[in-house]
């Protein structure tokens, strides 16, 4: 999942030179960019094949940037040079409430809402209100889930505030739980599944809520060329067919995600 949240790199101006500025003529597929590193890449490429199916379309899938420090640097600059030469569609992007989209790129409807985790190994933990406020919290880098424990943090009085500690790995943060340096670890589900292999109960872990946090979650959808308004269109009612027929639970399912088709 991209999440696009580096005002910094709206700001970019690029050469025209980097950028081709003719229409392919493909009226029989849709090419998808699909960062492949993402722990979503597995179910976005699943939509994107169920998009293309609906709209009676070849898919073709090529990969989008990735790699970009955790503030996203740079990453909307080469993203428009991808998106104007290579591909129509990038799958796998969180949507964000009065996010200032750059001009050049519009988003889709969502098509999934997922959820930030609570994993821990302690059996006797049911809730997050049940760890000590001695016992460390594991929170993923500059992630919605992380922002939300945080707020919610600065609320209470300082004794009574969990310890953070960031992580921009999962896997040190699933290594750190396990050892008992964290008591419990906080991350979007699809990452835990990933570390997992898609079993966390064999791993040791146990999902338990968040409580007293709010719960977080992210909605899921894909980001075109605001030039493209057919194409937006044709996808978003490709989108709500496939939450109204159910293919989208379906594809959460195989692919082991908790959460839900986004609504409308």
């Amino acid at each position: 999942m991209s999440f696009l949240g580096a005002a910094t790199a709206f700001g970019q101006e690029l050469p025209d030179t980097l950028e081709n500025k003719t229409t392919r003529l493909q009226g029989d597929q849709i090419t998808f960019c699909l960062d492949r590193q993402s722990a979503g890449a597995v179910f976005d490429q699943k939509v994107g094949q169920a998009i293309a199916d609906a709209l009676l379309v070849k898919p073709v899938f090529v990969d989008a940037p990735s790699g970009f420090p955790i503030d996203a640097g740079g990453y909307l600059a080469e993203l428009k040079i991808v998106m104007a030469n290579s591909c129509d569609v990038l799958l796998g992007i969180s949507l964000q409430p009065n996010f200032p989209y750059p001009d050049w790129a519009t988003p889709t409807r969502a098509y999934a809402d997922i959820p930030f985790v609570l994993a821990v190994t302690n059996p006797n933990y049911k809730s997050l209100a049940d760890i000590p406020r001695t016992q460390r919290i594991g929170t993923a880098l500059g992630s919605i889930g992380e922002y939300n424990f945080i707020t919610y943090s600065l609320q209470q009085p300082e004794g009574q505030r969990w310890r953070r500690l960031p992580y921009a790995d999962p896997n040190l943060m699933l290594k750190r739980v396990k050892d008992g340096t964290l008591g419990g670890i906080i991350l979007w589900q699809p990452s835990l599944s990933k570390i997992t292999n898609g079993d966390p109960a064999a791993a040791g872990l146990r999902i338990i809520p968040t409580d007293p946090v709010p719960a977080s979650s992210v909605q899921v959808a894909a980001l075109l060329s605001s030039r493209d308004s057919f194409l937006r269109s044709q996808i978003d009612q490709a989108v709500g067919s496939l939450i109204d027929d159910g293919t989208i639970q379906s594809l959460l399912d195989q692919t082991k995600f908790a959460g839900k088709p986004a609504a409308d």
